[in-house]
């Protein structure tokens, strides 16, 4: 063994993970990285054991998002009075689906009324489950919600770049392509440098035959010459896959190293929370939210009621809401009240909270989010393109990702397409514009990754979702960035003050923007509150 592999101290774990990632591929850097404690999956596979029996009490839950729901689930069961009030006329938070009649309203915006055909749908809110996700995965299978594969990464959808120069600028590379020559040449590099001496600092002999062997038999290289040139891994030229008797087929010619490293899209490897294969609910995402609010207690909760304003006193908390149909405004007591509206929010609520609550609250931050979908009456990207679920990227302006639909593959109806989910600064500008000019960048975007097909088969349907012009979210999700403002603000916020109690995403900093960051976040709130109410 080399020296200095054998030495960790000696070199950094960025470096050694470099170096691993490139020798080995991304199965040994994976492992490497969980053997380095890098990689997390959620250890809350199920909810908390509570010591508490709610004996009637009463526990006013603000919001009807997942957190909302898994709460009042797990408290009902220990005998407490939950009455959740929610602000929009349907439970699931962020968990939302566009479908036939869905409205949808946004701040200083126009209205939309979804009207698309065959009983097809859009994720507008979460969209994926990984393996890692237990927490959301536990309630599927407690509540018989099937999950289907969502196909993330499909490597014949497409990569595409026009802010470069040379002869790929403006022309669709397939994921497959790409990838292949990138890992192709980089092992053609490492293998002059080790046969050139250039690491025989780093590695000694019999690392170095160990490593030459690898390359060699990766089957990207010569096994000879151990230089890189067309191969099955990077696949046969366009209509000239092997057909019968001696038709060998043609395989697809590299792209020159200089041109592929002029391209940034595809760099960055995706989490490991981002697999190829993931999952969705069958039918839409809002089944999980659906399911969860079948098993709950007829009228818990109470929809189209706005809170505006929060009085926590030592006994009980007073909640004022406001019915947002009627505009009549009633006051409800609750012996606690645990609120899962997002911080973003409820820092707006006025309230009686102290200095160090009120301010905590208001350093959250939002992320904004933006999605559109397009309803096709063709699936082309499947006929004419080979592209089975998956996505497309892009640095076209406004534009990031095209995620093709994993349900219903090979219809016979068209589907609809996520056509461009941006989040970040990017989705303000996508916001901003009207709901035609949304469109239609949509339109020019996809025109450009599929050639004559994107306004021939749009039908004229579409739904698009600001999430930071949502009043009820005000953002894709909302916690604490910075690790300073974590361990600055979530001590004061998990401890809340006197009868109420402050839960969901949010208490999940790192995965805020996850439907088991909800869950979870739930998940550790209702232990704190146990603990509260064990302690009188």
């Amino acid at each position: 063994m080399s020296p200095k592999l054998d030495n960790i101290n000696n070199i950094s774990k960025r470096n050694f993970l470099e170096q691993i990632g490139m020798i080995a591929g991304s199965t040994a850097l994976y492992t490497a990285m969980s053997a380095l404690d890098l990689v997390h999956a959620s250890a809350k596979d199920k909810p908390p054991l509570l010591s508490t029996e709610g004996k009637g009490k009463t526990v006013l839950i603000l919001g009807a998002g997942l957190s909302g729901l898994v709460t009042a689930l797990e408290l009902s069961k220990k005998g407490y009075k939950c009455q959740i009030i929610e602000a929009r006329e349907h439970s699931g938070g962020r968990a939302q689906t566009a479908r036939k009649g869905k409205v949808i309203d946004e701040l200083g915006g126009e209205r939309q009324v979804c009207d698309f055909d065959h009983g097809q749908y859009l994720n507008i809110g979460p969209w994926r489950i990984p393996a890692e996700h237990k927490a959301v995965i536990h309630y599927c299978r407690e509540l018989g919600v099937e999950l289907e594969p969502m196909i993330n990464k499909s490597v014949h959808a497409y990569y595409y770049s026009e802010n470069i120069e040379g002869p790929l600028k403006g022309r669709r590379v397939r994921q497959v392509e790409l990838d292949v020559d990138r890992a192709g040449s980089i092992q053609e590099l490492l293998a002059k440098a080790v046969g050139n001496g250039s690491l025989d600092d780093e590695i000694d002999t019999e690392d170095k035959e160990r490593l030459l062997e690898y390359l060699a038999s990766t089957g990207l290289l010569d096994r000879k010459k151990l230089n890189y040139r067309a191969n099955r891994g990077r696949g046969h030229s366009i209509d000239q896959y092997p057909g019968t008797l001696l038709d060998a087929g043609k395989l697809s010619e590299p792209f020159e190293l200089a041109e592929l490293l002029k391209i940034n899209i595809g760099r960055r490897w995706n989490t490991a929370d981002h697999p190829s294969v993931m999952y969705q609910a069958k039918g839409g995402m809002d089944q999980i939210p659906f399911a969860m609010e079948k098993v709950l207690k007829r009228r818990s909760i109470s929809y189209n009621s706005e809170v505006t304003y929060i009085q926590n006193n030592i006994n009980n908390v007073v909640i004022t809401i406001k019915n947002t149909k009627s505009g009549k405004v009633k006051k409800i007591e609750g012996d606690y009240v645990i609120s899962t509206i997002p911080f973003s929010v409820i820092a707006g609520i006025d309230n009686n909270f102290s200095n160090d609550v009120k301010t905590a609250l208001k350093s959250a931050t939002s992320s904004p989010a933006f999605k559109i979908g397009l309803q096709f009456t063709r699936r082309f990207w499947e006929e004419d393109d080979m592209i089975y679920g998956g996505a497309s990227y892009s640095d076209m302006d406004g534009h990031y990702q095209t995620s093709y639909p994993s349900s219903n593959l090979f219809g016979g109806d068209g589907d609809v397409m996520l056509t461009n989910y941006k989040y970040g600064g990017g989705s303000v500008e996508l916001s901003n514009m009207t709901i035609p000019e949304r469109i239609e960048h949509s339109l020019t975007c996809g025109e450009k990754l599929h050639p004559g097909n994107f306004r021939k088969y749009y039908n004229g349907k579409a739904i698009s979702k600001s999430w930071h012009r949502d009043r009820y979210a005000l953002g894709g999700a909302s916690s604490f960035r910075s690790r300073r403002q974590r361990r600055k603000n979530i001590p004061i916020v998990v401890k809340g003050e006197k009868r109420i109690i402050f839960s969901g995403g949010g208490m999940s900093p790192y995965h805020a923007a996850w439907m088991t960051g909800a869950i979870e976040g739930a998940w550790q709130m209702i232990h704190e509150f146990d603990k509260r109410v064990a302690k009188g």
